[in-house]
């Protein structure tokens, strides 16, 4: 579902404004090209021209990565981005998740979910921390872990919200856990899971100045899918928000929560 929202009110742009300026740099081409990708499904109807599109995405991000990018946008990214073997990786994975929602697969199971919610936006997080981290190194398991668990919890958290937004059932609830996905409710469930799984990515002790984005987007969305959770009835038409001292708010204590780590 397409987002309207301005980019500076978007959660991304106040948990950027607390990251130095050459993280900030390469956080707004790596976000600039995702949402190029990510965005194939809502401006293209027609299956074999989308198909077509991300194949092109595969050999432009193959060929930047090997020194020679074409579209402006891939230029900007790999201007700026360190070489990390993983980072091609991860967004031909993120290509896949694309992949698999114009194709129309759903996850049928708790490892599908998992997977999904990798490909829609776990390795968006893991490909931040490799640019954000200054590291050419592959992320240590324990910075993985993290990012699928702050990505997997934002994903769910905002695609229930707009589902209830647009008055639409919730399609990935058959692949919850078993306690959460025999309500006959369709968003709830997912909220719920999602604020699991934040709580869990909270619990943990990753952090430093490199996951500062993360850290902020994940105290930013906790919040939202709180403020979700609480009413009694997501109205159409009406998804939760946060004013911009909320925001703000929320993205400083993410950030001081990533330097104290």
């Amino acid at each position: 579902m397409s987002n309207s929202t301005p980019n500076h009110l978007t959660p991304g742009f106040y948990a950027r404004l607390f990251c130095s300026s050459e993280q900030q740099a390469i956080l707004d081409a790596a976000s600039a090209l995702h949402r190029e990708i990510t965005s194939i499904p809502h401006n293209v109807s027609e299956f074999t021209v989308a198909q077509a599109k991300l194949a092109w995405w595969r050999h432009e991000l193959s060929n930047g990565n090997a020194g020679n990018p074409r579209h402006p946008l891939s230029r900007a990214y790999f201007d700026l981005a360190n070489g990390n073997p993983q980072q091609l990786e991860l967004f031909i994975e993120i290509i896949e998740g694309v992949e698999g929602r114009i194709s129309g697969l759903l996850p049928d199971s708790e490892t599908s979910l998992a997977m999904h919610c990798h490909k829609a936006m776990g390795a968006y997080m893991e490909l931040l921390a490799s640019l954000t981290m200054e590291t050419e190194a592959p992320l240590p398991p324990e910075t993985r872990n993290f990012c699928s668990l702050v990505g997997a919890g934002i994903y769910l958290s905002t695609h229930a919200i707009a589902c209830a937004a647009h008055e639409q059932s919730c399609d990935l609830t058959s692949a919850l856990p078993a306690r959460l996905s025999q309500t006959g409710d369709t968003i709830r469930p997912v909220l719920t899971h999602a604020a699991d799984l934040m709580d869990r990515a909270l619990g943990l002790t990753t952090g430093g100045a490199g996951l500062i984005y993360h850290h902020a987007m994940l105290r930013i969305h906790q919040r939202l899918n709180n403020k979700a959770l609480s009413r009694a009835k997501l109205e159409t038409g009406k998804p939760p928000q946060l004013n911009s001292f909320r925001m703000l708010a929320c993205a400083w204590q993410g950030a001081r929560a990533a330097v104290a780590r």
